[in-house]
């Protein structure tokens, strides 16, 4: 079976963007603010020459709220993959959670199974990918993706946990901490196992 690295997106390959409106860090709105993150594309492409699928695990409620549309989402994967594109870096699938318990739009309002911390988009890339998840890891920037990782029986980084308070919550304490995805990868290649391709 696949072994796989599942990524949140926002804060962890691109830049989250402040929201002064809801005071917290959110998805980019605009094709002009999205960029990806210093050394995510190195990052994205370690992944794919030490033997793992890069697998993109990430909630979406941007158009149950209303801020975007599908037509907006699909633009933003487009941007993404031509840019990892341009540094020989490569996504091997990509999983969004669009619903949200509150949204503004009714087809997406749910308490579902895919939105983290539960586990469900990883599940299913499992099945789809044929992903041996206690083989795998989950890299995130909040303790819902440790708890989603965790959940789905995978190793787990907590991306900027060296700077964060670490959470009280046993069931959010990841394995690793990191500074950076390029960081969290070369955790990955510690923890031995792991034969590079050679170039």
């Amino acid at each position: 079976m696949n072994r796989a690295v599942f990524l949140d997106r926002d804060g962890v390959i691109n830049a989250a963007i402040y929201n002064p409106v809801e005071g917290k860090l959110d998805s980019p709105y605009s094709l002009e603010d999205f960029r990806l993150l210093a050394g995510a594309a190195q990052a994205v492409r370690a992944i794919s020459e030490m033997g793992f699928l890069a697998v993109v695990v990430s909630n979406q409620p941007g158009i149950a709220k209303g801020k975007c549309d599908y037509s907006f989402l699909e633009a933003v994967n487009a941007r993404l993959r031509r840019h990892l594109t341009q540094e020989a870096a490569f996504l091997d699938a990509i999983y969004y959670c669009l619903h949200h318990p509150h949204a503004q739009v009714k087809a997406l309002r749910a308490e579902c199974d895919c939105r983290k911390p539960k586990p469900g988009l990883l599940r299913r890339a499992a099945q789809d990918l044929g992903i041996d998840l206690a083989r795998s890891y989950m890299v995130g920037d909040s303790p819902t993706d440790v708890q989603a990782g965790l959940a789905a029986g995978c190793r787990t980084i907590l991306i900027d946990g060296e700077r964060r308070p670490q959470p009280a919550d046993s069931a959010a304490t990841p394995h690793h901490t990191a500074s950076d995805l390029l960081a969290a990868v070369e955790a990955i290649k510690r923890e031995g196992g792991i034969v590079w391709r050679s170039s």
